[in-house]
C-alpha cells in the first residue's frame, strides 16, 4: 500500500529571469510562521477584527507577501529568501503568489481557512502555549 514517501510533492514553476523558481506551497511550518510572525493575518484567519491604518497597511502588507513568497518557495522565515522576495518586480510577485495559493490550497482558500479554524478550534490556540524544549527536564530518579 502506498505510503507518504510514495507521494510526490505538488509543485508550480515560475520562471524569473530565466531561473526557473519552483512553487512548493506553504506547509505547515511555513504557516505557523506566517501566522506568528503576523497577528494581523492571524486575527482575519479567525474572523477578529484588524483595526489597521493605512499606514500600517502600507508597512505590514509588502512584509507579509515577501515572507509568504519565502515560505511558498521552500525557505518558511528565512531572511534572505524575504529580502530577495522583496526586491522581485510586482508582476513577479503577483505571478508567485498566485501560484503559491494554488499549491498551498488546492481546493480554494474557503476550504483551506474553513479546515485550518477547525483544527485552531479544536487546539483552542489563544490558550495554546509551546512548551520550553530548551529548559532541562527533571529526572525521574
Amino acid at each position: 500500500m502506498p505510503g507518504l514517501l510514495d507521494v510526490a510533492p505538488s509543485f508550480e514553476t515560475h520562471t524569473i529571469n530565466g531561473t526557473d523558481v519552483h512553487v512548493t506551497g506553504v506547509s505547515a511550518t511555513g504557516i505557523a510562521v506566517l501566522l506568528d510572525r503576523f497577528p494581523e493575518v492571524r486575527a482575519l484567519l479567525t474572523g477578529k477584527a484588524v483595526d489597521l491604518s493605512p499606514e500600517d497597511i502600507m508597512s505590514k502588507v509588502p512584509m507579509a507577501i515577501d515572507a509568504i513568497l519565502a515560505a511558498g518557495t521552500g525557505n518558511p522565515g528565512d531572511p534572505a529568501a524575504e529580502a530577495v522576495a522583496s526586491k522581485l518586480p510586482a508582476g513577479d510577485q503577483l505571478a508567485l503568489l498566485q501560484k503559491i495559493i494554488k499549491v498551498t490550497m488546492p481546493k480554494g482558500v474557503g476550504p483551506f481557512v474553513d479546515a485550518l479554524m477547525a483544527i485552531m478550534g479544536g487546539l483552542d490556540v489563544e490558550s495554546l502555549s509551546i512548551p520550553d524544549t530548551k529548559s532541562p527536564q527533571p529526572s525521574n530518579g
